[in-house]
C-alpha cells in the first residue's frame, strides 16, 4: 500500500485541479486545455521510461491534438485562474497515467488489486477535505442526504466511476499511457457524434472538421502501433 500512496495522492490532486479548473472556465475551454495531456505525456514518458513514440505515431498524435482543439472550439470564456488550473490538471493527468504504468509491477500487474488500494487510500485522503471545504455542511443543509434518489444517483455514479477506472488501468496495462489518452480524445469525439445523432445538438463546420481529424488521427495512431508490433515480432 505504501508504494500506491503517492499514486493515490496524485489522483486526488488531479481531481481537485480539474474541479477548480471547471469552476473558472466552460467545458469547451477545459477540453482544449485537456489536449495538452498528449505532449505532457510524451515528455514525462520519455523522462521516466526513456522512450519516445515513432515519428509516424507522433504525427498521428499531432493530428489528434489539432482535431481535438478544433472540435472543442466554441465561444470561449478565458480565465487566467482556469487556464493555470487546467494546465496543472493536464500535467497531473499525464503524471498519473505514467505513474500507473510504473506502479502496476508492484501489484504484479493486477488492476483489481491496484483499484482496491487506490479506492481505499483515496477515501482516507478525501474524507477530511469534505469537512475542510464546507461541502459536508452544505450537503446537510440541502436536505438531500435523506433522499433515496440522491443515494441511488451517488451509488450509480460510484459504480460507473469504478468500472471506468478499471478500464483505464487495463488500457495502460496492455497498452501505454499515450495510447490511453489518444483513446480518450476519440471517446470525446464519439460522444459529440452521438449527441448530434441522438439529441440533435448543433455543431459548427469547424467542430465537424475537428471531430473528423480526431477520429482519423486515432485510427492512424492505432494502425501505426499495430504495424510497430508486427515489425518488432518479425525482426
Amino acid at each position: 500500500a505504501g508504494a500506491v500512496a503517492p499514486l493515490t495522492a496524485l489522483f486526488v490532486t488531479m481531481l481537485a485541479l480539474t474541479n477548480y479548473c471547471l469552476r473558472h472556465v466552460d467545458v469547451s475551454f477545459y477540453q482544449i486545455l485537456r489536449s495538452l495531456v498528449i505532449p505532457f505525456n510524451i515528455a514525462i514518458g520519455f523522462a521516466v521510461f526513456g522512450h519516445l513514440p515513432s515519428a509516424n505515431a507522433s504525427l498521428c498524435c499531432v493530428v489528434v491534438m489539432v482535431g481535438f482543439l478544433l472540435g472543442s472550439v466554441s465561444e470561449l470564456n478565458f480565465s487566467q485562474e482556469g487556464f493555470i488550473f487546467g494546465v496543472l490538471s493536464s500535467v497531473t493527468v499525464a503524471l498519473y497515467s505514467v505513474s500507473v504504468k510504473k506502479v502496476l509491477p508492484v501489484v504484479a500487474g493486477d488492476t483489481w488489486r491496484l483499484m482496491h488500494y487506490t479506492t481505499m487510500l483515496g477515501l482516507l485522503m478525501l474524507a477530511p477535505a469534505i469537512f475542510f471545504t464546507g461541502e459536508w455542511s452544505g450537503a446537510v443543509a440541502s436536505g438531500k442526504l435523506s433522499s433515496p434518489w440522491f443515494w441511488l444517483a451517488m451509488s450509480m455514479t460510484a459504480v460507473v466511476g469504478f468500472l471506468i477506472n478499471i478500464a483505464y488501468f487495463a488500457l495502460i496495462k496492455f497498452g501505454s499511457p499515450l495510447s490511453t489518452h489518444v483513446t480518450g480524445c476519440t471517446k470525446s469525439a464519439l460522444q459529440t457524434v452521438l449527441s448530434i445523432l441522438i439529441f440533435g445538438n448543433r455543431v459548427s463546420f469547424m467542430n465537424c472538421v475537428g471531430i473528423g481529424l480526431t477520429l482519423v488521427g486515432s485510427a492512424l495512431f492505432s494502425l501505426e502501433r499495430y504495424l510497430e508490433r508486427q515489425r518488432t515480432e518479425y525482426s
